[in-house]
Formats: structure tokens, C-alpha cells, sequence
């Protein structure tokens, strides 16, 4: 019978960076309960954080509000929900994220100023192109995207390694990463109809992206394996407190 030869050093030292390392991305899109903002982003920002990042498997959280600017002018699908949480986990597993799932829809029931919410999962599938954002420079360009029926090898590559590099011609957008959605999900109160997201580091406002894309050439930005009928962008700055206005 062969020896089981002990792990190395390195080997040891490998797997501890592993639980450091991100292999999934928890989208949690919600609302507040009406007239009830400002309570719902102090819970978001400070109560519910904490708690999260107490589980195990969660690396990190930030929030985000969805402005109001919509930089395709109406012109694709609409993002109903007001407020996103970007949530890195390191799970072996797409189904090793469900205790996790099970906790946050657990506090949002326990929460008197949450509205429903919805998790979707998904995992990365390219490696991340551009630079880092300029720091303060915080806001993000999300795209939601399906392939044509049919195409959907093709569109994967076509996404991954064409188009989120084209994407950076829009001067504003200075970073983007390609994630597709995991088999296992726990959606919550809507399901997550978009087969891959792509989260683009933005600087500038939405306004002067749109008037960059309005100034690119035609063939700069091409669009062979998308489904332009179901698609969505939008971008997301970080949370904000709402100020209390005081009637005197």
C-alpha cells in the first residue's frame, strides 16, 4: 500500500489562503418599507453588516443605492429593487452558501424596516481587466446579460475575453469582471433571470458616461451573442443616510 505522503509547508499554507480568498458573489437587491429609508440603511449599514460578517464563508459586505440616472435612457429592462449588497464568500460550494442565504432572510423577516429581498448567486468566470477606481471614486456599472438561444458557448467567450474589454472604451468605466450564475440558488422574493453580470469599477458620473457612449463609434461596442431584449444596466453608488428633515 502506497504512504500518504504529509502536506507540505507551502501545500498547508495554500489551503489556510484559500478561506481568504473569494469564490462567489451573494447579489442581494432589496427595498425599505415605505417612509422608513433612513432606518433601513442605518440597519443595513451597522446591525445586519455585523451579523453577517460574523458567518463563517463571508469575506466581505458593501452597500449600495441605485441611482437614480438610468444610463441606457429606458432604452433596456428595468431594476426594481432600490438597494444592493455585494456580498464575497469563500464557500466550497455553491450549496455551502445556503446557511448564509437562511441568516439573511431570517434578520430581513426580524427587521421592521426591510422590504422583501432577493439573493442571487454567482460565480466569477473571467479575470478581472483594467485598473482598481481611484479611491472615493466608488460607484459601479452593473450589466445583466443572456445569450441569444442558441449561442450560449458562444456568448460566454464572446463576454469574458471581447466584450468586457470593449466595455472599457467608455472612458468612465475603468474595470470589469465577468460572474455567471450558479446552479444552486435560494432566489427569495424574485428570481434571478440573468445568466451572467458583469460588474464594471466606475468613475465619472452616469451622466457623463452616457454622453461618452453617445460619442463612440459605431463598431466600438458590438453585440453578436446578446440578448438585447433581456438586458439590464444600472449603476449603484455606495449607501447613504438619509438626512432627516426637521419641521419647525
Amino acid at each position: 500500500m502506497p504512504r500518504i505522503k504529509p502536506l507540505t509547508i507551502s501545500a498547508q499554507r495554500s489551503l489556510e489562503l484559500l478561506k481568504t480568498q473569494r469564490s462567489h458573489l451573494l447579489f442581494l437587491f432589496s427595498s425599505s418599507k415605505a417612509d422608513q429609508q433612513d432606518q433601513f440603511v442605518d440597519w443595513s449599514r451597522n446591525i445586519f453588516g455585523v451579523v453577517l460578517l460574523g458567518l463563517d464563508g463571508v469575506l466581505s459586505i458593501n452597500h449600495f443605492e441605485k441611482h437614480e440616472v438610468d444610463v441606457t435612457e429606458g432604452a433596456y429592462q428595468h431594476i426594481p429593487d432600490d438597494y444592493l449588497s455585494i456580498i464575497e464568500l469563500s464557500v466550497d460550494g455553491a450549496d455551502q452558501a445556503e446557511t448564509i442565504i437562511q441568516e439573511i432572510e431570517k434578520l430581513y423577516k426580524a427587521e421592521p424596516s426591510a422590504g422583501v429581498s432577493s439573493t442571487w448567486l454567482y460565480y466569477p468566470v473571467s479575470e478581472k481587466v483594467g485598473r482598481s477606481a481611484i479611491t472615493g471614486e466608488d460607484m459601479l456599472t452593473l450589466a445583466f446579460a443572456n445569450p441569444l438561444p442558441g449561442t450560449d458557448q458562444d456568448f460566454r467567450e464572446w463576454y469574458c475575453t471581447r466584450h468586457i474589454r470593449h466595455a472599457l472604451n467608455v472612458p468612465q468605466l475603468v474595470s470589469g469582471q465577468c460572474l455567471e450564475l450558479t446552479g444552486y440558488q435560494r432566489p427569495g422574493a424574485r428570481q434571478p433571470n440573468y445568466q451572467m453580470i458583469a460588474i464594471y469599477e466606475q468613475e465619472g458620473t452616469p451622466e457623463a458616461m452616457i454622453q461618452s457612449m453617445g460619442r463612440l463609434p459605431e463598431d466600438a461596442l458590438d453585440f453578436p451573442a446578446l440578448d438585447l431584449i433581456n438586458f439590464a444596466e444600472w449603476v449603484y453608488r455606495p449607501m447613504q443616510n438619509i438626512p432627516i428633515e426637521v419641521c419647525e
